[in-house]
């Protein structure tokens, strides 16, 4: 009879693979360089609430967040906006420019930090490529080796102005043919990307134009292909309207349309902001879609006095204590100019995108309503509708194929 040579368990198994696994190991011993410690604001209550189904959330890091849109739409301000906010979280920038597109002083008038980011300029798909991927392998290096090393954001701006070199060489010899293969270099760099951001902790975010397809039923596509569209945990479209204030009807900036393309964290949910061409973007505006008394002391409507009150009470008036000790009630009312605080005071509408109705108490508050409705239920699984069974045509560049049928 044979004998029993004893047990290879599980953990015996989890030792062995860690000898040549330098970052796998238990999720319990806490393995996952995917996990996510911190998120970066975009410096908009409602649009961070779009990418990660809370108010205080934002772009994840370890994760790769794609802003598409139109000319325009306020890719370029969302990502300055972020930079300051990384910033004030410790981390440094690299922002990679293929649009020529930032200033010195654009950058100070954000309050970013300009000691603290590096500009990096990059004409083509290999020159990004190449920069990316050494300070990425320098860094993760440098962790093996048991050193600190520092939290970065990493920006491109923007991936739909990369060339590639095959299309400078085509320029110089006069050549009109579109590049076939740009896109399968694009998905290149975001399958070499994804798993070395995760190991050093970064947080990626880049921008990207749009095209819209001529298919009978145009849709809208992203510029590079479909190897982003994988790669991104988010991408969040941008559109545009007109701001108009004043009596003359006078354009003072734009309304910005936020809808996510693909989420992995939250539902698709869509919300509106301002970026003003004077007073930039206000972190509130957009929250006021949320706002009531029950879910966070903030509603259109009127207080009376407990006398009035009693004389017709009614059930749906909320009674509020005010600080002087006063008792009043609160009336809502759709059709009143003002807006109440659950602190029995009354604010104009002027008033209402500011830190005296958005205190932080309220927002912790809106906050909790917001998560019930953006994040998935717990226990759903969620499928990316971007990834279907079949491996998608890579070769071909939609926007490549627009410019050779013209």
């Amino acid at each position: 009879m044979a004998k029993n040579a004893g047990e290879f368990s599980f953990s015996d198994l989890n030792k062995e693979m860690s000898k040549n696994s330098k970052w796998g190991g238990l999720m319990s011993d806490g393995a996952g360089v995917s996990e996510i410690t911190d998120y970066i604001s975009t410096g908009n209550y409602a649009c961070n609430a779009c990418l990660t189904g809370s108010i205080f959330g934002g772009a994840p890091n370890n994760r790769m967040l794609c802003l598409s849109g139109e000319s325009g739409t306020g890719k370029t301000y969302l990502l300055m906006n972020m930079t300051r906010e990384a910033q004030k979280k410790g981390c440094f920038v690299i922002w990679y420019d293929s649009e020529n597109a930032i200033e010195r002083s654009q950058l100070v008038q954000f309050g970013v930090d300009i000691s603290k980011f590096r500009y990096e300029p990059v004409g083509t798909v290999q020159e990004f490529k190449t920069s990316i991927t050494q300070t990425l392998d320098l860094l993760i290096e440098k962790k093996e080796a048991g050193m600190s090393i520092p939290k970065i954001f990493f920006v491109l701006d923007s991936v739909g102005n990369l060339a590639t070199q095959k299309e400078i060489d085509d320029a110089k010899s006069a050549s009109d043919k579109a590049d076939m293969t740009r896109s399968k270099q694009i998905r290149a760099i975001f399958r070499i990307v994804a798993s070395k951001m995760g190991i050093i902790g970064g947080t990626f975010a880049f921008s990207n134009h749009i095209y819209m397809t001529t298919d009978m039923f145009s849709q809208r596509v992203q510029s590079g292909g479909k190897g982003l569209v994988y790669g991104a945990s988010i991408i969040l479209n941008l559109s545009k309207a007109k701001l108009k204030e004043g009596s003359d009807n006078t354009q003072t900036g734009i309304i910005v349309t936020a809808e996510p393309d693909k989420n992995r964290f939250c539902k698709p949910s869509k919300v509106k902001f301002y970026i003003s061409y004077v007073n930039g973007m206000n972190p509130y505006v957009g929250l006021e879609e949320y706002i009531s008394f029950e879910r966070c002391g903030i509603q259109r409507g009127k207080f009376i006095t407990e006398k009035e009150y009693e004389k017709s009470p009614n059930e749906d008036y909320v009674r509020v204590e005010k600080k002087d000790g006063d008792v009043v009630y609160f009336v809502p009312s759709d059709t009143a100019r003002n807006f109440c605080l659950d602190s029995g005071e009354t604010i104009s509408p002027k008033e209402l995108f500011t830190s005296k109705a958005f205190t932080k108490s309220r927002l912790e508050r809106l906050d909790k309503y917001i998560q019930s409705e953006f994040k998935y239920a717990d226990g759903v699984q969620i499928n990316d509708l971007f990834e279907d069974d079949d491996e998608p045509n890579e070769d071909v560049d939609v926007e490549d194929m627009i410019k050779e049928q013209l």
